[in-house]
């Protein structure tokens, strides 16, 4: 009797063939016998993502930025980053390599939603356990050279004791390096493992390479890139400072922030009562240090690899057919979209590829500078489907990204005031955790948060 497949296999088994075309497609109607031929589309695909920070890009600037560093404006999905790294290609093929094989409109099943905490708890947990490792050859390197290399040496001068502190700190840097090698492995293992079970493609399409870049991103720690989507400035409300800042505390996340913890207990804490206890409670805190830092990836990871199907599921129900829509409603709901983006100020992929289904919804194809100001009006002259579908398309951009914003929300307060309703707030946050956890959005969801 054959095992049950699981969440994977099935996604290999429905999903044998992909596209090379921009849009995505529901694998679960499309049929392949020629493995052959997909994993030679497949590698044709890869060698592709890898290539595609070399693609020509479109320049501009920013205003607001440095006039002598040029800012790629986003001509199609397929440009995340415009210049990545050589670590950022390599995350990104590797997960291009072993993400799902084919999209799927469909969102993950309750299986594979339990499959992917099981993957995310897993990879929590062992990076908790680098840390105990990891604080424990250092604590226990600490006391065994107090006790027999600096035995009797306490009271001696810091020139005296300052070669074998020397050899310790090269060990605390060492220990500490391959940690933070480790816990880029986990991360990245996991997120292909969540890409996975969700059914997410990471290779074959355009949006599929805006995904596979994205994520690799993530479990790099590395932030948005400071790009315009479409014309679209997503930072046009965020100072260069502002912005400066943010890239410094990225970069201190994983990497600086470990090493600095570790300096922190000996130069610090060993000053303090606690001192002969430093070595004790390093592996304990180390632990939680690590787990916290994984969580936050696997939880963005989840946000970027379930949020495209919200975005799916918008644009079926409300912008499959839009020949029907009139010129205005079409205006309203792009620049709606581009202002959510811009209040939440952040070139999340996820409003990325939400604007870039929406656009080729409403066949519109040259770039966009919104002013919500001046569509806001329209609001209260659309009729009810209109109106719905366009505080419906609020909602969803407000929830997918990489939090809620203090201003998204006024703006989809203010959108519900202007076409007589009342948002509840409470339930678009609850509607946030839902999309974390892996349930659908569905459009009686989105209604229940107006009343």
């Amino acid at each position: 009797m054959l095992a049950p497949l699981t969440c994977v296999g099935k996604h290999r088994l429905y999903c044998l063939c992909f596209t090379l075309r921009g849009e995505r497609e529901d694998a679960g109607n499309v049929a392949c016998d020629d493995i052959h031929a997909l994993d030679q589309t497949r590698a044709g695909a890869q060698q592709g993502l890898a290539l595609s920070g070399k693609r020509g890009v479109k320049v501009t600037h920013r205003p607001h930025l440095d006039k002598n560093k040029p800012v790629a404006t986003v001509p199609a999905a397929d440009i995340y980053s415009p210049q990545p790294n050589i670590l950022e290609r390599r995350f990104a093929a590797y997960l291009a390599q072993r993400g799902a094989y084919c999209a799927t409109n469909a969102p993950p099943s309750r299986a594979c939603v339990q499959s992917i905490n099981r993957v995310s708890t897993w990879v929590i947990s062992l990076s908790a356990l680098a840390g105990i490792i990891s604080g424990g050859l250092i604590g226990g390197a600490e006391i065994w050279m107090r006790q027999s290399i600096l035995d009797g040496m306490d009271d001696a001068g810091w020139q005296a004791t300052l070669p074998y502190w020397s050899v310790f700190y090269i060990f605390v840097g060492v220990i500490s390096a391959i940690e933070i090698a480790l816990l880029y492995a986990l991360a990245l293992g996991g997120i292909a493992r969540v890409t996975q079970h969700s059914g997410l493609a990471l290779a074959g399409g355009r949006e599929d390479r805006l995904f596979a870049h994205s994520l690799a991103r993530t479990a790099l720690e590395f932030p948005s890139p400071q790009i315009l989507i479409y014309g679209i400035d997503p930072y046009a409300y965020v100072s260069s400072w502002k912005l400066m800042a943010r890239n410094i505390a990225y970069k201190l996340k994983v990497g600086v922030s470990s090493f600095i913890l570790r300096v922190f207990l000996r130069r610090v804490a060993a000053r303090m009562a606690i001192r002969g206890m430093v070595p004790l409670f390093a592996g304990p805190l180390y632990a939680a240090w690590n787990a916290y830092i994984i969580w936050r990836i696997m939880t963005e990871a989840r946000v970027r690899t379930l949020g495209p199907f919200a975005a799916d599921n918008l644009i079926a129900a409300h912008f499959r057919n839009t020949d029907d829509l009139g010129d205005t409603e079409k205006d309203v709901s792009l620049h709606a979209a581009g202002e959510m983006l811009i209040r939440g100020r952040d070139a999340h992929p996820n409003h990325i590829y939400l604007i870039t289904r929406l656009r080729s919804a409403l066949d519109h194809h040259t770039d966009l500078t919104p002013d919500w100001s001046g569509m806001r009006g329209h609001l209260a002259r659309l009729d009810t489907a209109g109106r719905t579908r366009i505080l419906d398309l609020l909602t969803v951009s407000c929830v997918i990204g990489a939090r809620i914003h203090r201003d998204q929300m006024a703006l989809l307060r203010d959108a519900c005031r202007d076409c007589g309703a009342t948002l509840d707030e409470d339930r678009v946050y609850a509607l946030r955790k839902a999309l974390k956890r892996g349930q659908p959005i569905t459009g009686k969801d989105l209604s229940a948060t107006r009343q």
